[in-house]
Protein backbone atom coordinates (compact mmCIF):
# COMPACT_ATOMS: atom_id res chain seq x y z
CA UNK A 1 0.00 0.00 0.00
CA UNK A 2 1.01 3.35 -0.74
CA UNK A 3 -0.11 7.15 0.35
CA UNK A 4 0.53 10.46 -1.60
CA UNK A 5 -0.85 13.55 0.22
CA UNK A 6 -1.16 17.41 -0.63
CA UNK A 7 -2.23 20.52 2.10
CA UNK A 8 -5.34 21.77 0.74
CA UNK A 9 -6.53 24.75 3.09
CA UNK A 10 -4.91 23.42 6.04
CA UNK A 11 -6.51 20.23 5.16
CA UNK A 12 -5.15 17.17 3.61
CA UNK A 13 -5.69 15.56 0.18
CA UNK A 14 -4.64 12.04 0.43
CA UNK A 15 -4.67 8.84 -1.60
CA UNK A 16 -3.70 5.29 -1.00
CA UNK A 17 -3.72 2.42 -3.29
CA UNK A 18 -4.24 -1.10 -1.82
CA UNK A 19 -4.48 -4.25 -4.19
CA UNK A 20 -6.18 -7.77 -2.73
CA UNK A 21 -4.98 -10.08 -5.61
CA UNK A 22 -6.44 -8.35 -8.90
CA UNK A 23 -8.59 -6.43 -7.36
CA UNK A 24 -7.17 -2.24 -6.30
CA UNK A 25 -8.87 0.07 -3.78
CA UNK A 26 -8.23 3.83 -4.15
CA UNK A 27 -8.99 5.30 -1.13
CA UNK A 28 -9.70 9.29 -1.03
CA UNK A 29 -9.47 11.02 2.04
CA UNK A 30 -10.07 14.86 2.66
CA UNK A 31 -11.11 17.51 0.04
CA UNK A 32 -11.47 16.77 -3.37
CA UNK A 33 -11.07 20.34 -5.36
CA UNK A 34 -9.22 21.59 -8.31
CA UNK A 35 -5.74 21.54 -6.26
CA UNK A 36 -6.20 18.35 -5.80
CA UNK A 37 -5.56 17.62 -9.32
CA UNK A 38 -1.77 16.83 -9.51
CA UNK A 39 -2.47 13.96 -6.99
CA UNK A 40 -5.91 12.90 -9.20
CA UNK A 41 -3.72 12.22 -12.42
CA UNK A 42 -0.61 10.33 -10.69
CA UNK A 43 -3.02 8.28 -8.70
CA UNK A 44 -4.38 7.41 -12.24
CA UNK A 45 -0.56 7.18 -13.36
CA UNK A 46 0.01 4.81 -11.17
CA UNK A 47 -2.89 2.71 -11.52
CA UNK A 48 -2.10 2.58 -15.38
CA UNK A 49 0.96 1.23 -14.67
CA UNK A 50 0.24 -1.49 -12.78
CA UNK A 51 -2.51 -2.34 -15.22
CA UNK A 52 -5.30 -2.90 -13.26
CA UNK A 53 -8.73 -4.38 -14.42
CA UNK A 54 -10.81 -4.63 -11.47
CA UNK A 55 -11.13 -1.56 -9.29
CA UNK A 56 -12.90 0.57 -6.49
CA UNK A 57 -12.81 4.09 -5.69
CA UNK A 58 -13.74 4.46 -2.06
CA UNK A 59 -14.25 8.20 -1.11
CA UNK A 60 -15.40 7.23 2.64
CA UNK A 61 -13.10 9.38 4.31
CA UNK A 62 -13.57 12.15 1.62
CA UNK A 63 -14.23 15.13 3.75
CA UNK A 64 -15.65 17.13 0.71
CA UNK A 65 -15.72 16.98 -3.28
CA UNK A 66 -16.06 20.49 -4.83
CA UNK A 67 -17.42 20.78 -8.28
CA UNK A 68 -13.44 22.31 -9.36
CA UNK A 69 -12.76 18.57 -9.01
CA UNK A 70 -15.65 17.37 -11.13
CA UNK A 71 -13.82 17.30 -14.10
CA UNK A 72 -10.92 15.11 -12.74
CA UNK A 73 -12.83 12.94 -11.36
CA UNK A 74 -14.84 12.45 -14.61
CA UNK A 75 -11.49 12.06 -16.41
CA UNK A 76 -10.47 9.30 -13.97
CA UNK A 77 -13.64 7.44 -14.49
CA UNK A 78 -12.97 7.31 -18.06
CA UNK A 79 -9.57 7.01 -18.46
CA UNK A 80 -10.14 3.38 -15.80
CA UNK A 81 -13.25 2.24 -18.26
CA UNK A 82 -11.65 2.99 -21.68
CA UNK A 83 -9.03 0.06 -20.54
CA UNK A 84 -11.12 -3.20 -21.97
CA UNK A 85 -12.03 -5.67 -19.57
CA UNK A 86 -11.89 -2.91 -16.64
CA UNK A 87 -14.67 -2.81 -14.20
CA UNK A 88 -14.81 -0.23 -11.89
CA UNK A 89 -17.27 0.36 -8.59
CA UNK A 90 -17.51 3.73 -6.49
CA UNK A 91 -18.18 3.56 -2.85
CA UNK A 92 -18.13 6.03 0.07
CA UNK A 93 -20.59 8.57 -0.48
CA UNK A 94 -22.88 10.22 1.84
CA UNK A 95 -26.13 10.81 0.62
CA UNK A 96 -25.65 14.12 -0.77
CA UNK A 97 -22.99 13.72 -2.37
CA UNK A 98 -23.97 10.01 -4.03
CA UNK A 99 -27.37 12.38 -5.31
CA UNK A 100 -25.28 15.84 -6.82
CA UNK A 101 -23.09 13.43 -8.59
CA UNK A 102 -25.09 11.43 -9.88
CA UNK A 103 -27.88 13.70 -11.29
CA UNK A 104 -24.85 15.84 -12.38
CA UNK A 105 -23.48 13.13 -14.66
CA UNK A 106 -20.25 12.89 -12.62
CA UNK A 107 -20.15 9.19 -11.43
CA UNK A 108 -22.50 6.53 -12.88
CA UNK A 109 -25.24 5.22 -10.56
CA UNK A 110 -25.14 1.55 -12.17
CA UNK A 111 -21.36 1.94 -10.71
CA UNK A 112 -22.28 2.38 -6.89
CA UNK A 113 -21.80 0.07 -4.39
CA UNK A 114 -23.27 1.08 -0.66
CA UNK A 115 -19.65 0.06 1.25
CA UNK A 116 -16.48 -1.48 0.78
CA UNK A 117 -17.74 -4.90 1.50
CA UNK A 118 -20.11 -5.06 -1.16
CA UNK A 119 -17.80 -3.35 -3.90
CA UNK A 120 -15.35 -6.05 -3.43
CA UNK A 121 -17.80 -8.57 -3.25
CA UNK A 122 -19.58 -7.34 -6.92
CA UNK A 123 -16.13 -7.35 -8.49
CA UNK A 124 -15.44 -10.85 -7.36
CA UNK A 125 -18.62 -12.12 -8.93
CA UNK A 126 -17.83 -9.98 -11.70
CA UNK A 127 -14.45 -10.86 -12.42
Amino acid sequence: MSEDSIEINNEEFKYSIAQQKEIFVVSFVGILNGRAAKKIEECLGRLQESQCRLLVLNFREATHIEPTAYRHLVQLQHSIRKNEGSILRLCGFNPTWKSLLTDNGIIRGNELSDNIRAALSELTRLR
